[in-house]
């Protein structure tokens, strides 16, 4: 490689945001194939884990975010970005359902189905639950937390959790696959949900990231980070301001406009999803903060 061919790819390797741009490809929610760029959410994930990272050598973060945000594609973009660049790394991702599973692992295999020849690395093995770089000795492999021995006998540098909160056997992998971690520079370690009620695993993690009793950093990612999470309303849509509109001591549509700096267009899509899901399954699919996320009626 010349000087000019060695700085591309030096920031192809040292650069998330403009490797994925240019060498990943997703697949959007209106089903085109289109290259990788961070949406908001995404970005401020990126920040707050990079900032940890330059601060303490590894990444250990547990996120709460509302549905469909992004976080689980950022972290498997992540997450092939590193296995395709540095040698003898494992990733790992753990989900609570099969479908899930299968979906995240689709994910991998679009970033390297589309990924240009000139980054993509060779591999030895590909299968419906594993990639493997055999060049790198690299790899990454998916599971189901059904199992409760999934991933136990094995030694994996990055590891991401998916939807924590409905995973059957919580505590059992808590003592298994994360404690196959090495606790040591270069390690990742995600955990993200959205909320299932409070007490269980996940809500216990989170209040213990959140009072800075863990290692762990605590992201919150809000539903109206979403561009996408708004819709026109129609020219007689008026936000309520009757407190007998709402169940007792929540706000009204009004002040929740007012207290989260809202348009028509978001209040107006939040309505509609109150609509389809209830008042209190709302709350806790697309919180506005943290706390909201574990309310129940």
């Amino acid at each position: 490689m010349d000087e000019r061919e060695r700085a591309i790819r030096q920031r192809l390797k040292d650069d998330l945001e403009h490797y994925a741009a240019k060498c990943l490809k997703i697949r959007t929610k209106a089903g085109s194939i289109v290259p990788f760029t961070l949406n908001g959410p995404q970005k401020y994930i990126h920040d707050r884990v990079e900032a940890q990272r330059k601060a303490i050598g590894k990444v250990r973060a547990i996120i709460l975010k509302g549905r469909q945000q992004g976080c689980s594609t950022y972290i498997e973009g992540r997450f092939y970005w590193r296995v395709t660049h540095t040698r003898g790394v494992r990733a790992f991702i753990l989900t609570h359902e099969d479908e899930a599973t299968n979906n995240l692992f689709e994910l991998a295999n679009r970033f390297h189905e589309n990924c240009p020849e000139l980054v993509k690395p060779s591999t030895s093995s590909a299968n419906a639950k594993e990639l493997h770089f055999d060049r790198l000795d690299s790899g990454y492999k998916v599971g189901t937390a059904g199992n409760k021995a999934v991933g136990r006998s094995s030694t994996v540098q990055l590891f991401h959790g998916s939807e924590v909160a409905f995973w059957p056997n919580a505590q059992q992998h808590a003592a298994g696959i994360l404690q196959a971690i090495p606790d040591e520079a270069g390690t990742e370690v995600f955990k993200e949900s959205t909320a299932n009620g409070v007490g269980n695993y996940f809500h216990k993690e989170w209040q213990d990231a959140e009072a800075g009793l863990s290692e762990y950093i605590a992201i919150f990612v809000p539903w109206f980070w979403q561009p996408e999470y708004a819709k026109a309303p129609p020219e007689t849509f008026e936000l309520s301001d009757n407190p007998e509109d709402v169940p007792p001591g929540e706000l009204t549509e009004a002040q929740y406009a007012k207290a989260y700096k809202l348009t028509p267009g978001q209040m107006y899509w939040r309505r509609q999803k109150i609509v389809e899901l209830g008042y209190w399954k709302f709350k806790q699919e697309y919180p506005a903060t943290a706390a909201e996320a574990f309310e129940t009626s």
